[in-house]
């Protein structure tokens, strides 16, 4: 497959450390990934009442969800996680597990930086890298303080030199996240994302979710090759 993104939104990466791409599925692909969300935790998406309590999500390889990663979306997961639309070693998920967020009274605000995959009990190495490329896709609208992903841009380039000036301190990722604060890493943002988008992100970029004070829930899955 040609290669789905343009040399701007690949500078874009390589420069802040995520983008955010649309288009890698149809509409009625992320409809029907949203529409088995609210089936498979037992929520109607009319009523708010059933909001509260969701069940517990259990059919984790639904076909309609499993359908989100296309070969567009792999095609683009191996542009930004190896610089060349090579898919071999990018394959669909075969299980997916839910990272949603709820409607919360209160004021916004976010839930402060971290990296991922730095559990220190899962003892995840800095290098070589603990994974290639993350990515967030959104089954619904995520209009802002609506629990929307925060990132900070930038922040691989800070996080990244931090680790290779000491790296025997930072032999694994707990260690790096442990000392995020000791980084320049800059000012967050909001991403504000529609229905089918998703959100690829560095190792190394400093990011978090938000309370969700809107009006729906958000719905989202998280991968990483």
């Amino acid at each position: 497959m040609a290669p789905f993104l343009s040399q701007a939104q690949i500078r874009q990466y390589i420069e802040q450390g995520y983008l955010l791409v649309s288009g890698l599925m149809s509409d009625d692909v992320a409809a029907r990934a949203e529409a088995a969300m609210w089936r498979n935790l037992g929520m109607d998406s009319g009523d708010p009442n059933t909001w509260a309590s969701p069940g517990e999500y259990a059919p984790d390889d639904d076909p309609a969800m499993l359908a989100l990663y296309t070969s567009e979306f792999l095609t683009v997961a191996a542009q930004l996680g190896e610089g060349v639309p090579e898919m071999s070693s990018y394959r669909a998920p075969r299980r997916l597990r839910p990272l949603n967020t709820y409607p919360q009274d209160g004021g916004w605000a976010p839930h402060g930086p971290h990296l991922d995959h730095a559990i220190k009990e899962h003892g995840h190495k800095t290098f070589p890298f603990a994974f290639r490329v993350a990515t967030m896709t959104y089954l619904n609208d995520v209009a802002s303080h609506g629990g929307a992903t925060v990132v900070w841009p930038g922040s691989h380039h800070r996080m990244e030199a931090l680790a290779y000036a000491d790296p025997s301190r930072y032999e694994t990722m707990w260690e790096l996240n442990r000392d995020i604060g000791k980084a320049d890493i800059g000012d967050p943002v909001e991403v504000i994302a529609a229905r089918g988008d998703a959100l690829f992100y560095h190792v190394f970029t400093a990011h978090c979710g938000s309370r969700n004070v809107g009006k729906k829930p958000r719905f989202a899955f998280n991968v990483k090759w």
